[in-house]
């Protein structure tokens, strides 16, 4: 007598379907992923809107060098923050004016702004260019 066995089912999956859902979220997530790093190129020191006119009494000023001037005193970034607080203490409004060259690092931006808030600054004003207009 022999036994005759019965077939087991062959469990086996298309990987058609799943390697084309797979591929098209590639293509879309390359697509998507290009659009969203736009290569930014900054010129911040001029811009379209004006600002309305106020006195700048206390003026930090920075050259694409990193040389710091206070007003018209050359400084260094590390004395600036004791001449900001002297100067400060002479005035009530306690409003810093940036000035800062279009080729200063932006490094020299953010010490010059923390200096000033450390040294007692209520307000910091960054100071620019108007656009050229044709």
């Amino acid at each position: 007598m022999e036994f005759i066995r019965a077939k087991k089912a062959s469990l086996s999956l298309d990987m058609a379907p799943l390697i084309d859902v797979v591929f098209q979220l590639l293509i879309f997530f390359m697509l998507s992923s290009s659009f969203l790093a736009p290569a930014l190129k900054l010129n911040l020191p001029r811009a379209a809107s004006r600002d309305v006119k106020e006195l700048e009494q206390v003026v930090v000023s920075i050259d694409r060098d990193g040389e710091v001037f206070l007003d018209t005193r050359r400084t260094s970034m590390g004395n600036l923050r004791s001449a900001l607080e002297a100067a400060l203490r002479k005035g009530s409004k306690k409003v810093v004016h940036v000035r800062g060259d279009s080729q200063m690092p932006y490094r020299f931006f953010v010490q010059a702004m923390d200096l000033a808030r450390q040294a007692g600054a209520r307000q910091i004003q960054i100071v620019h260019e108007p656009e050229r207009v044709g």
